[in-house]
């Protein structure tokens, strides 16, 4: 697994065998299994499953041609010379003297305990808001309502976990600036019943600090 320099991470997170590119940011308590990361942060208890896809690259739709030999100013294959024009395709470079500017791997802000399941497409640009469900399988092409249960191709909210009020509560309580073992003493089995507990247990505690690793720190 490749990681790149910008990457940065609070510790405790935890990686296994995803494809990294670009910036990645991890919040604490949260892990990733594998599949596809191009410029994401990642809040606090966030849990992401198998082969999820984040931040594909897309292609120019309104140019002559949507292939990236003519909006990437770099050769796409590297295949040697002998073939047929090698000399020429070494040397070309597209002219977009005109083009408004082509975004490639657009940032995608992962808010705090969401999970995100197996195989699911999430398009570049896009923001998941705290506490949300992302099905298995799911393509998401627009923000992410937080606490929204999103579903299919294209997603779609089926369905919000809490009601309003208890949503509102749980993201003015911020409680994932908390440890785990903070909570200690909590049903968190029952959020209905516990959130007054859980918003004097924040009141009445100290953020944890997180450990912060930084890839550059090693270099």
């Amino acid at each position: 697994m490749w990681i790149p320099q910008e990457a940065g991470f609070e510790g405790p997170c935890s990686l296994k065998w995803m494809d990294l590119y670009g910036f990645l940011k991890m919040g604490a308590f949260s892990y990733a299994v594998s599949g596809h990361y191009n410029n994401v942060e990642i809040g606090r208890y966030t849990s992401i499953g198998d082969d999820v896809q984040m931040g594909r690259g897309d292609h120019s739709i309104s140019w002559i041609s949507t292939s990236p030999h003519f909006y990437l100013n770099e050769k796409l294959f590297d295949v040697g010379h002998d073939f047929a024009g090698a000399a020429e395709y070494d040397t070309f470079r597209p002219d977009t003297t005109g083009a408004q500017g082509f975004v490639m791997g657009s940032r995608i802000t992962v808010g705090h305990d969401v999970w995100i399941g197996h195989r699911a497409y999430i398009r570049q640009g896009i923001t998941i808001g705290t506490g949300a469900i992302i099905g298995a399988y799911a393509v998401v092409t627009r923000d992410v309502p937080p606490y929204a249960v999103m579903v299919g191709n294209p997603a779609r909210a089926v369905r919000f976990r809490f009601p309003e009020p208890l949503v509102a509560r749980l993201l003015a309580s911020r409680w994932w600036t908390l440890a785990p073992w903070q909570l200690t003493g909590i049903d968190l089995s029952r959020p209905e019943v516990s959130i007054d507990a859980l918003e004097r247990r924040v009141a009445e505690s100290e953020p944890f600090a997180p450990s912060v690793f930084r890839v550059t720190d090693l270099l």
